[in-house]
């Protein structure tokens, strides 16, 4: 029965090591990816949220374009996102302001480095509710 264990696992020729190997290569390049990519979609996430409720205080408030452009670059800076007041846009319209937040962090993943774009968008009534 030994013989037959042993003939077995030489008749494989390495097919299963093989298969194993490329199995944790492809893991190990995700959890790589994961790492990289995780902080900077939390961060614009909270970023996002914060925006939003930002807009919500600016039209409840009725507070000035330069106030909000330094208020949501103060929450940019508290999220480590590299934000310039370029990336800002405010209008105003009907009765409401519309913020667009759009920006894009370079990331370096060893073999290519890419440019990962995000735009935050946000309205509100103006005036009190």
């Amino acid at each position: 029965m030994k013989s037959n264990s042993l003939r077995i696992l030489h008749d494989s020729e390495g097919k299963g090591l093989f298969g194993c190997v490329v199995l944790l290569v492809v893991f190990i390049a995700a959890v790589f990816v994961i790492a990289k990519l995780a902080p900077l979609y939390y961060a614009n996430y909270s970023l996002e949220t914060e925006v939003k409720t930002e807009v919500s205080r600016a039209g409840a408030h009725s507070f000035s374009d330069e106030t909000v452009i330094k208020d949501i670059l103060d929450l940019a800076k508290r999220n480590e996102v590299p934000l310039q007041k370029e990336n800002i846009t405010i209008q105003r319209s009907a009765g409401q302001i519309h913020i667009k937040v759009v920006y894009s962090i370079p990331v370096d993943f060893l073999i290519l480095q890419r440019d990962i774009n995000f735009e935050i968008k946000g309205s509100s009534f103006i005036g009190s509710i």
